[in-house]
């Protein structure tokens, strides 16, 4: 029980308030610490506990599920609360942890984003880096994308033109779909051809056709016409892993939602995609790309960290609850952007960040993480959406196969509050 300097005074508790809280006597409140159901932390100017108040709600919250109480249950869907069971990946301090596997660790090692899609996707890990052959097409997607191609837009909504590949991509019913015999098949082509989509953000704007046996990182390069290092592939890599699940987000719920009613694989993608893409999740790497991009000069610095100090809580980008310290994703990718040739603007990026910790308290969260990677190792405008969506995809196709194995629909009920 260590003090803790980081945390807010006024997210604390004492015994008393903690115990009123949970409605609770103190005596419990001690069983509960016993138990490894609450950690109290010790300050250094106090000499009793104190408790972590999302901590106390988080505790409250799940024994009224328990309980079977409706409201409190429907409030579970907003304080973060178990609501399906799922073997595919926990969250904690260190980050998802994938079927076991700490998502930071698999970067490192095999650091293939291959070998973590078939963890995701099997509960198997292999130690050797894999390497898919490239799956054939039946579709021309370069033609399913024309009407995106003919807008002319330097800057394409990746996750729009990853919907429409995938849409294009899967034509057939939940039947056909089973009867061919593979998922895995159908997962590892779309992949390929979220990877070609990704020359619509290089010089020439064009999808560009996997080739040859590589690394999917490889063809990502390759079609965003980067200059292709072992670094690179090492920093690509790292961002499809790190960002390919993070337990019930938003986007995935949806992709369970879709695969509970009996939609196939690819709609089921379509599904998760079209959530995404919103201001909290890739929306919101957009967003903090274009909050990177006005960073010109050091009177920019300033004025934009200004804005962050007015902004506080709602700056977006940073401060995600489920890790009050920082998101150890972000951390990672983050440390891999200082190794990077870098630039200028990258330096101010870094300074930023660094300055909106000190000064607001917000710590980095995925998406600027993914904003500041990209920057650093100078891939086009908005590829740390795109990296975000392909590495995703892994995860969205994981938990639509177990939603399809629970055999149940998804249907919550809602709460009525208007007139009667």
């Amino acid at each position: 029980m260590k003090p803790d300097p980081d945390l807010d005074a006024s997210q604390l508790l004492t015994a008393q308030e903690a115990s009123a809280m949970l409605g609770i006597k103190p005596a419990t409140l001690y069983t509960y610490v016993s138990r490894g159901l609450l950690h109290p932390l010790r300050q250094s100017n106090r000499k009793a506990n104190r408790y972590q108040l999302d901590e106390i709600q988080s505790l409250k919250v799940r024994s009224s599920v328990r309980q079977g109480s409706g409201p409190v249950a429907a409030a579970a869907m907003r304080w973060g609360q178990p609501v399906i069971e799922t073997a595919i990946t926990e969250i904690e301090a260190g980050g998802p942890r994938y079927r076991g596997h700490l998502a930071t660790e698999l970067a490192r090692h095999p650091g293939r984003f291959e070998n973590v899609a078939e963890l995701l996707w099997s509960g198997l890990l292999t130690d050797g880096p894999q390497t898919w052959p490239v799956e054939h097409m039946q579709v021309d997607v370069a033609r399913a994308l024309e009407a995106v191609l003919q807008q002319g837009r330097t800057r394409p909504r990746m996750m729009r033109v990853f919907s429409i590949v995938a849409t294009a991509l899967g034509g057939g019913t939940l039947a056909q779909e089973l009867r061919m015999g593979s998922t895995e098949h159908l997962s590892r082509q779309m992949l390929f051809a979220f990877a070609g989509a990704c020359g619509l953000l290089g010089p020439r704007g064009v999808y560009a056709q996997a080739q040859g046996e590589q690394p999917l990182a490889v063809h990502v390069m390759q079609a965003m016409e980067a200059a292709p290092t072992p670094a690179l592939e090492q920093a690509i890599n790292t961002a499809l892993i790190l960002g390919a699940d993070h337990e019930l987000s938003s986007s995935t719920f949806s992709a369970r939602i879709a695969a509970s009613t009996g939609a196939t694989l690819h709609a089921c993608v379509v599904a998760a995609q079209a959530t995404h893409q919103g201001a909290a999740l890739a929306g919101g790497a957009d967003a903090a790309e274009d909050l990177i991009d006005t960073l010109q000069s050091k009177a920019d610095l300033k004025g934009r960290l200004a804005e962050a100090e007015l902004k506080g809580q709602r700056l977006l980008g940073f401060g995600l609850p489920i890790y009050p310290k920082g998101d150890p994703r972000a951390a990672m990718m983050i440390k891999l952007a200082q190794t990077a040739p870098g630039s200028a603007q990258t330096d101010l990026a870094l300074r930023f960040v660094e300055g909106v910790t000190e000064r607001v308290g917000l710590h980095p969260n995925i998406e600027m993480g993914l904003v500041l990677l990209c920057k650093a190792w100078r891939l086009p405008p908005r590829s740390a959406c795109a990296l975000w969506g392909i590495g995703r995809t892994a995860g969205w196709i994981a938990h639509a196969l177990e939603q399809r194995l629970a055999g149940f629909t998804i249907r919550p009920r809602g709460l009525y509050q208007g007139k009667r």
